[in-house]
């Protein structure tokens, strides 16, 4: 059987409001929670490793400076990088994407200007759209999944609301201020 856990050094809760939580309630929660959340840390654990090796080995900054050498251009860089940062959100989920990309892409951005912070929303919001966009996006297999409509039919509806979210993320990307505002 379970106990009462009466909450007893809270004078904020009456005692009449204690809750009873059983043994096996506890063991349930517990069980769910480290089938939930025991992926997630595998893929964060392997991740920080790559992302070391990739920084022991120098590939951060010859990628910088191939990249730095190639486009001269602000502008053209900022559209390349979104482009590839919505590729990569396409296939890969968003957690390892920050963790291994941030390394690398943070000092080219850096070096033209931008904000850490500035950077950081354009990389989440790339990654965001690069989820739901089609013909990877894994948000829209979950939302098939859900709704038990056709995977083509979700994306297709999809389409239009992607345009307004790029066109958002242009906005991001190049105005600063909207990212940028609250600090």
């Amino acid at each position: 059987m379970g106990h009462p856990c009466y909450l007893q050094g809270c004078p904020i809760i009456p005692r009449r409001y204690a809750i009873s939580i059983d043994d096996v309630i506890i063991w349930g929660i517990l069980v769910e929670s480290i089938r939930t959340y025991a992926p997630i840390l595998f893929i964060l654990a392997a991740a920080i490793a790559f992302s070391r090796v990739l920084t022991l080995m120098q590939v951060p900054q010859a990628i910088s400076s191939w990249i730095l050498l190639h486009f001269t251009n602000p502008v053209i860089l900022l559209l390349v990088i979104n482009a590839f940062l919505l590729i990569v959100g396409m296939v890969m989920d968003t957690t390892p994407a920050i963790l291994i990309l941030t390394p690398i892409l943070l000092p080219i951005v850096e070096s033209v200007g931008m904000d850490p912070i500035h950077f950081g929303v354009m990389m989440v919001v790339n990654l965001a759209i690069g989820f739901v966009t089609p013909p990877i996006g894994v948000n829209l297999f979950v939302a098939s999944s859900l709704t038990e409509v056709p995977l083509m039919e979700i994306a297709k509806h999809a389409l239009p609301m992607i345009l307004y979210f790029l066109a958002a993320l242009l906005i991001i990307t190049f105005v600063p201020a909207v990212s940028l505002a609250l600090l």
